[in-house]
């Protein structure tokens, strides 16, 4: 048996795959979406000690202290860089990120 159940998988219309239907088990295995990848290589401020998650989505990241708070986040604005404390304050602006 093929991954979608159909014997003949191999052998079907292009427009009957289209049509084929998965579920949720197998969606979550290998999702149909590429997945979303920004190259942060241009933020150069961490504060020390924290650790970085990606929020590709809303092209940030975030900064988490090492006991699991948040501890603020960078953005990308137009060619400058802002860099926001927990409290959502501005401390740092990069106006000239490397390229």
């Amino acid at each position: 048996m093929a991954e979608g159940g159909h014997t003949d998988a191999g052998n079907e219309d292009p427009g009957e795959a289209s049509q084929r239907h998965f579920s949720m088990h197998q969606l979550s295995k290998k999702p149909p979406l590429p997945r979303l990848h920004m190259d942060y290589g241009q933020y150069r401020y961490i504060p020390e000690g924290d650790k970085i998650k990606e929020q590709p989505d809303m092209n940030r990241l975030l900064f988490w202290t090492k006991g699991g708070e948040p501890d603020g986040y960078a953005e990308r604005r137009g060619s400058a860089i802002l860099y926001y404390d927990r409290t959502g304050k501005a401390v740092r602006v990069d106006t000239n990120p490397p390229q």
